[in-house]
């Protein structure tokens, strides 16, 4: 019998350190899963603004975004501010940062400013629909599809697919709104602020409704001012 009730003291000793044991590492594992998930919401959103400014439009940023929405709200609150605020409803577009800050928060705010598409001077705010006289404006291509034409417009955004690069001219991706020059297979070019005058020669065509013209010549572009 004393030897019944010492065993009996020994294992029950031994299911408590158990106990103690696990809640220990329980707690140190929400921790380190409570880290993990604040670096990745950081991240993720990173990776969600990239691709729209790369014109990145693959299947991974919705699942991306449909992330950030499970887990990360206030991360998925501004990345969505951003991209409403890049919409084609002139509801949500703004002529300045400071009016922007207004409606939508400001780490939005900054992400529209380093894009060019919120500025902190009323004059210059937004993209200018002003062209040189010799070329087709940028919102009157899409009228002329088929046509060799040169057009020319104020550079809203530019991406990068690999070697391949697209100019959007007037209105930023993923506007359908705005015209594109795509640079085939050119490696990469020089990035240009925002509201810079590029034009393009070559034929107009259309893709997914958005007005293009296709060149394998970074020096077929021209820039102005």
């Amino acid at each position: 019998m004393p030897r019944v009730r010492v065993a009996g003291t020994v294992f029950a000793v031994a299911l408590i350190a158990l106990a103690l044991a696990a809640c220990s590492g329980s707690v140190g594992g929400h921790a380190d899963e409570s880290a993990q998930t604040e670096v990745s919401c950081d991240g993720v959103a990173a990776s969600v603004v990239q691709r729209v400014r790369a014109d990145d439009t693959s299947g991974a940023i919705d699942s991306e975004l449909q992330y950030l929405s499970d887990s990360c709200p206030d991360a998925y609150d501004i990345t969505v501010d951003y991209l409403s605020s890049r919409s084609t409803d002139p509801q949500f577009r703004f002529e300045t940062c400071e009016e922007a800050a207004g409606y939508i928060r400001a780490e939005a705010v900054e992400l529209l400013r380093a894009d060019g598409l919120c500025s902190d001077d009323a004059s210059t705010g937004g993209v200018s629909g002003s062209q040189p006289a010799a070329g087709l404006p940028w919102n009157e291509a899409v009228n002329h599809a088929g046509s060799i034409e040169r057009v020319c417009g104020p550079l809203a955004s530019q991406g990068r697919d690999n070697d391949d690069v697209f100019l959007n001219l007037g209105r930023a991706y993923p506007d359908p709104a705005r015209f594109q020059i795509v640079l085939w297979d050119v490696g990469g070019v020089e990035s240009l602020p925002a509201g810079t005058t590029v034009c393009a020669t070559g034929p107009i065509t259309l893709y997914n409704g958005v007005a293009q013209i296709e060149l394998d010549d970074v020096g077929a572009v021209e820039v102005g001012n």
